[in-house]
């Protein structure tokens, strides 16, 4: 399962007119696009502004610069370099290990849907698999891959100390959007017992405030965001399946008219141009959420998070 993606603050650019480009597939590492184009990592990094080596599907960058790109990219690498001086990021390293990204088939799946949202094949969805024939079944789990952390920076920022813009050259605001206009809205009042569960989870999550973040972490010794999401509700009896923030957003959630202490919060654009951070809001704009700095507290009003703000949903099983 995608559990926690991590975060990347790369300022992404429009490639040079007459520099060589290469657009990333599935599977694509800046290791082994360097190596396909007789380059370095470094070079890659600094042609396409990254700061450190998560790149996603779609993405463009230069693998090549137009000859007479040498003086502009030097320029720009200052510029960047002034912009980001107080920009105190945390980019700790997390220890290498194998994630497996799956899906859990819901309702109206086949193989080529699946295939199409995880820009994968459907024989390489089967021969991770073991299927045999194209027929699956609701609740059934497919390994849609498999993923190293090695080298990949913690998932969400500081949003106090964020000052860089990132820029991306494609985002999912239209699926966002499509996603949001066909639910139909929860009401602002909650009932009883969801109140008195929402009142435990926020006393649960203050009670972990500074436990460190960790990739893929579900437990007191580190969490990442939905991780933590999850720990947290199960914790007071909400059941929740372990699930990625984007899954959560499109599959688990609808959309409330007013939030309430308790109501998740959900932002894109934090390392892909998607839903891909989440977190519990706890009333006066505030949220508690696995950041880079571990368990914290935020505004969703501070530049980082209104920018990246996306809605206030409710698990769909609580009234």
């Amino acid at each position: 399962m995608l559990t926690g993606v991590t975060f990347s603050l790369a300022l992404f650019i429009a490639p040079d007119a007459q520099a060589s480009t290469y657009t990333v597939k599935h599977g694509d590492t800046l290791t082994k696009i360097a190596k396909a184009h007789n380059t370095t990592i470094n070079q890659l990094r600094q042609w396409n502004k990254l700061s450190q080596d998560r790149i996603f599907i779609a993405q463009k960058l230069v693998v090549a610069p137009a000859k007479n790109a040498v003086s502009k990219t030097a320029a720009a690498t200052k510029t960047v370099a002034t912009k980001t001086t107080a920009v105190s990021v945390v980019e700790e390293k997390v220890e290498t290990l194998q994630i497996a990204v799956s899906h859990t088939v819901i309702k109206g799946d086949n193989l080529t849907k699946i295939a199409k949202k995880y820009s994968i094949s459907v024989a390489s969805i089967k021969q991770l698999n073991n299927l045999k024939t194209d027929a699956i079944k609701v609740g059934q789990k497919l390994t849609i891959s498999q993923q190293s952390t090695k080298d990949l920076a913690v998932e969400a920022p500081s949003a106090k100390t964020v000052e860089a813009e990132i820029n991306f050259n494609q985002t999912a605001d239209d699926a966002i959007e499509k996603q949001l206009k066909k639910e139909v809205a929860m009401p602002g009042k909650v009932s009883q017992q969801t109140e008195r569960l929402y009142a435990q989870a926020i006393e649960t999550a203050n009670a972990v405030l500074g436990t460190p973040y960790k990739y893929g972490g579900t437990t007191t010794d580190g969490f990442d965001c939905s991780g933590f999401v999850n720990y947290i509700f199960n914790s007071v009896g909400i059941q929740m399946d372990r699930k990625s923030s984007l899954m959560y957003f499109e599959q688990d959630t609808t959309k409330v008219t007013q939030p309430v202490p308790g109501d998740l919060v959900f932002f894109k654009n934090t390392f892909i141009p998607n839903v891909s951070h989440m977190g519990i809001y706890i009333g006066n704009d505030e949220f508690i959420h696995a950041g880079s700095k571990g368990i914290t507290v935020s505004n969703v009003k501070e530049k980082y998070w209104d920018e990246r703000f996306v809605a206030y949903k409710r698990i769909n099983n609580l009234k």
